[in-house]
Order: structure tokens, then C-alpha cells, then sequence
């Protein structure tokens, strides 16, 4: 298959090195000439250096010499079957993409975009044939997580997905089928773990490392050192970007961070609001591991807690209960957050119980995903500890109903 990317950022560049290793013809375009001629030198540097180290064959390298192209010219993805895009997320920028995109390649070539937060049905409208449209939303880091989301709109022919779902078996990637809604359904559903996790730290109930500690309960990776591989301001990027009707996340970058959000603002939820660490993080430039501070320090690249007053919001602090509060009950904060989370986006018909379980487990590597651990716990114990942490933490933990079990 003849496939052509466009864009060379962090996500564009993953996804070229992912698809670099199978047997597609692939054609990366790029902002100029410069560009393209130092993206094809770092690249292929690099695999001079995996043939030294025996990491690939000569012959590899070759055929990849012959298959791999980097230019700046938008004709030369006219003989693509398949264009991802992958530039940042400007609503603009990716319409003016799509348009030249169109303008070149042909009528029956599908195009599909990565975006993670601009609506798919507001794209379409820009574009002369919407039924060979769709979102491709890869996760990042791109080889290591093994999940695709094909968010559909109403005009997305079955064709299309069935079409995109056995490309992304070929790269060997699961892909789940989710709604259009401002935001990717996944990540809307990582957004409540990661501000649990911070209403935790601004309670002085627990550092950041024990945070993670707990999470391991239940997910390979903590949500503190997730939000810092991630990078903050990317995450608050997501955030403002969802500040808009009809978007599936909790919480909404607002001008006062301490505020809580109106019913209204979070889709109906109660008891969410932003972080005000999110705030402190941003004003000291503590952007995550790739500054070397974030919600962790990092000294030799070891990511250590800070002291525990940074953390610790005066206005949330709980004076009751400091850094004592039960162990169990943080760890079960922030997997009933998960299960908060994806509860409210099955309500919303964002995508099938199954889809949602297998995305929500790929990203978090759990050993289930969590409408099979739902459904193993039972109605009665659900509702016991909803009931529980909506009592002892707060309404955003309100649950009226568990339909899917045959509640």
C-alpha cells in the first residue's frame, strides 16, 4: 500500500517509524525543502547505526532506502492509497492540509486525520468526499501502545471501518471504534484518573510516588508519571481544547482553576473541578520529563517526590485525615475513577462496553478491562462503593445505575 504522512512532529515521526518497519510504500511530507532533506539524513543515520548494530540486515536497510521518502511537494503523494495526517492540533491548519490533500490525490484515496480533540464531523464538512474520511487516533508513545481509535461520524461508511480496522491489525495495533465528540473517548476517560490523582496530592493524603505506587494496584503505569511522560502542557493543550459543548472530559482549563466547574461545563457531573496544581506546575515551567521537573524532579533522570508542601493546596488540603488516610482507599479512588469515567461514556453511546474495555485496557495495561472488573465485582459491591466514596469524597463518585450488569 501506498501510504503518505503529513507531518514530522512527535506523532507524525512515530507513526512513520512504526509504519517504516512494514512492507508499505511511505511518503512523508514536510514543511520545505530543508526540512525534508534533514528529516531523510537523521533517519536513515539511524539506521546505519541499527545495521552496525546488527539490529537490522543490510538488505533491510536498502529496502527501506527504496520504500522511505521524504519531500516537501504535495504531488508526490498523488499515487497514495491512504494519507494520515498528523500536524498539530489547529483546526485551520489540518482544513488547509485536507483541501491540498484533495486537491492531488485521488477521489477514491482515503484520508484520515490523528487528531485527538478537534471534532471529526466539523473536519468532514470542509472536505469533497467525507465518506472517505475518518479519524486515525494513534497513542502516544506510538510503539509501545497498541491501540488505534477510528472515531466515526455519522457519515462514515461501514466500508471505511472495516477498511481502517484490518490496516491497523497489519501494524499490529487493536483498533476500538468511538463516536465524534470534541476529544478523544480514551484519553476523556484517562482525564479522570489523572485529576483523581492530583486531587489526591492537593489533599496531602499522599505523594506523588505513592500515588503511582497504589495505581499499580491496579495499572501498569501510575497517572503522575504518565502526566509527565505525556508533558503538562500538552495535557492542558486537551483541556482547553475540550472546553467545548458536548465534550466528554471531567474537567475544563478555566481562567479560575479553583473554581468548580458549573453542571453545565462538565457535561452534567457534579463535584469536578481543574486542579490548581495544574497552575503551579505551568507558572514554574514544570513541564515533565522532558525539562527534567514536573509533577516529579528528576535527578539523573531518576524522578524523585518533590517536598511535600509543593503539592498541597491550602483550600483542598484535608486536615482530618493527612498523608494517614487509608491505603485502600486512594487505590480504590483512582480505579473507581477509571470506572467513573468509562461509565459515563458508555451512557453517552460514545462506543460498545466491549470497545471501551479493550481500549481503557490496552492504554492502562490492565489485566481487564474495566467493564469485565465491573462486571466481576457485581452490582451490589459497585453501588456500596460508589455510594461510599460519594460520601466520603465527593458527588463527582455519584453513580444512579449500572444498566449494563441488568441493573
Amino acid at each position: 500500500m501506498r501510504i503518505g504522512i503529513v507531518g514530522y512532529g512527535k506523532m507524525g515521526a512515530s507513526i512513520f517509524r512504526l509504519l517504516s518497519g512494514k512492507t508499505h510504500i511511505v511518503t512523508v511530507l514536510m514543511r520545505s525543502e530543508q526540512k525534508a532533506k534533514d528529516g531523510e539524513k537523521r533517519f536513515f543515520r539511524g539506521l546505519e547505526r541499527s545495521v552496525r548494530r546488527g539490529a537490522i540486515t543490510e538488505d533491510d536497510f536498502l529496502n527501506r532506502k527504496k520504500s522511505l521518502t521524504f519531500t516537501h511537494r504535495v504531488q508526490d503523494l498523488a499515487s497514495a492509497d491512504l494519507v494520515t495526517e498528523a500536524a498539530i492540533e489547529d483546526y485551520q491548519e489540518k482544513v488547509d492540509i485536507l483541501r491540498r490533500l484533495e486537491s492531488v490525490v485521488d477521489s477514491k484515496a482515503v484520508l484520515v486525520t490523528n487528531t485527538s480533540s478537534i471534532s471529526i464531523k466539523d473536519l468532514e464538512k470542509e472536505l469533497k468526499y467525507k465518506e472517505r474520511f475518518c479519524g486515525l487516533h494513534f497513542f502516544h508513545p506510538v510503539l509501545l501502545i497498541d491501540l488505534v481509535e477510528l472515531i466515526r461520524s455519522d457519515a462514515t461508511p461501514e466500508g471505511l471501518i472495516t477498511f481502517l480496522k484490518d490496516f491497523c491489525h497489519t501494524l499490529g495495533k487493536e483498533a476500538i471504534v468511538v463516536r465524534d465528540a470534541p476529544g478523544s473517548v480514551v484519553n476523556a476517560i484517562l482525564a479522570y484518573y489523572y485529576a483523581e490523582a492530583l486531587y489526591i496530592l492537593e489533599e496531602g493524603l499522599a505523594l506523588p510516588s505513592k500515588v503511582d505506587e497504589l495505581a499499580r494496584r491496579f495499572f501498569y503505569i501510575g497517572p503522575c508519571e504518565s502526566m509527565d511522560v505525556i508533558g503538562i502542557d500538552f495535557f492542558i493543550g486537551a483541556l482547553e481544547r475540550a472546553a467545548t459543548p458536548g465534550s466528554l472530559s471531567p474537567i475544563r482549563w478555566t481562567e479560575n482553576a479553583q473554581m468548580e466547574l458549573s453542571r453545565e461545563a462538565t457535561g452534567g457531573r457534579e463535584g469536578f473541578f481543574v486542579p490548581h496544581l495544574f497552575t503551579k506546575l505551568v507558572s514554574e515551567n514544570r513541564l515533565g520529563r522532558k525539562v527534567s521537573k514536573g509533577i516529579y524532579l528528576y535527578q539523573r533522570d531518576r524522578a524523585v517526590d518533590d517536598e511535600p508542601g509543593f503539592y498541597v493546596n491550602p483550600d483542598r488540603l484535608d486536615t482530618s485525615k493527612g498523608m494517614r488516610e487509608n491505603e485502600d482507599l486512594i487505590a480504590k479512588r483512582l480505579l473507581y475513577s477509571i470506572f467513573n469515567g468509562s461509565l459515563y461514556s458508555l451512557k453517552r453511546g460514545m462506543a460498545s462496553i466491549e470497545d471501551l474495555d479493550i481500549g481503557v485496557r490496552e492504554v492502562l495495561q490492565m489485566e481487564e478491562g474495566p467493564f469485565t472488573t465491573m462486571k466481576a465485582l457485581g452490582v451490589h459491591e459497585l453501588r456500596e462503593e460508589f455510594d461510599l466514596l460519594t460520601r466520603t469524597v465527593g458527588k463527582r463518585f455519584g453513580q444512579k445505575g449500572f444498566a449494563f450488569l441488568g441493573d
